[in-house]
């Protein structure tokens, strides 16, 4: 037995496995009414205060249920384990996992309220947030942010649009619309991971659009930090005032992400990024007009569109 595999706690039954939303969860219950009462209300904390076994010393967490630290330790031999520590040890690698992992408690939660409420009361509750966040967009803080933030682009030389993973498709959609309108307009998306290639152009009297929300997408603030330093103008479509991208922008506009669905949700930074384009290209007047009807003449040309015929 090498040193990593005699480090590991041993446990006498090595077919159960602990839920991931709480350790032991299942072994506890299963033991439970066979236990004595002292080993019931040390069963009976833990299962409370899952977070709580991780952190707590053994004495602390024996005075907290109200028994001795021995009765902890009776209660991990009684799930088979040699002592404790290593019932601690357990509890404290769950909460590690659930500290880095983003997404899957919110997805064990929505398919635990589907089965709760049913997949009307649930589809009710996902709509229902995302009127009263589109709601939000329109109150005097957000239209503040949305005209700093157009001014700024406004007087840019070229506007460079970056977004990834699930902020790509908002950047895509910014940087279509505004092209439209004959905006000076550069998406930061290449093959091979070469998008900020583009950048070595980049100087004083560029704007980054640069959107990203929680969890923040690592190129997309190296990304960001890299334009400042060549002296771009940063806007930031994010979700919070301290996110990173905040930190380093001149312009913030700050949308909503909570959703009752496992996934946050991308719909106000839509609205926002079809507001800026449509502000933007009202800006650019006779020039905007004359570029719409340009790309109108082509796409008739190409007969890009299933057109009805008069």
């Amino acid at each position: 037995m090498d040193d990593q595999e005699a480090a590991r706690p041993r446990r006498r039954d090595k077919t159960r496995s602990p839920r991931a939303d709480a350790p032991l969860h299942a072994e506890m219950l299963a033991a439970f009414d066979r236990m004595p009462k002292q080993l019931q209300a040390a069963a009976r904390w833990a299962l409370d205060h899952p977070q709580d076994v991780a952190l707590l010393t053994v004495r602390e967490q024996a005075k907290r249920a109200g028994v001795v630290a021995a009765t902890m330790t009776r209660l991990a031999q009684r799930l088979g384990f040699d002592g404790y520590d290593a019932v601690r040890a357990i509890y404290a690698e769950n909460l590690r996992r659930r500290a880095t992992s983003v997404f899957s408690p919110k997805a064990e939660a929505l398919v635990a309220r589907r089965r709760r409420t049913g997949e009307a009361s649930l589809a009710h509750d996902l709509i229902e947030a995302l009127v009263h966040q589109m709601a939000g967009l329109a109150g005097p803080a957000a239209l503040a942010q949305l005209a700093a933030a157009v001014e700024v682009l406004a007087r840019a030389r070229r506007i460079h649009v970056l977004g990834q993973r699930s902020c790509y498709p908002v950047a895509f959609h910014f940087a279509y619309v505004f092209g439209l309108a004959g905006g000076r307009v550069r998406l930061l998306d290449s093959p091979g991971g070469t998008g900020s290639d583009a950048l070595r152009d980049a100087r004083k009297g560029d704007a980054l659009l640069a959107i990203s929300v929680k969890p923040y997408t690592r190129t997309t603030v190296e990304v960001t930090r890299y334009a400042v330093r060549r002296g771009v103008a940063v806007v930031a479509i994010t979700d919070s005032a301290v996110s990173p991208l905040a930190q380093q922008a001149r312009a913030i506009i700050l949308v909503p992400t909570e959703s009752p669905s496992f996934f946050h949700t991308m719909t106000p930074a839509f609205a926002v990024v079809e507001a800026l384009a449509a502000l933007l290209a009202a800006a650019g007047g006779e020039a905007a007009l004359t570029a719409v009807r340009e790309i109108e003449e082509q796409m008739t040309a190409l007969s890009t569109h299933v057109l009805a015929r008069r």
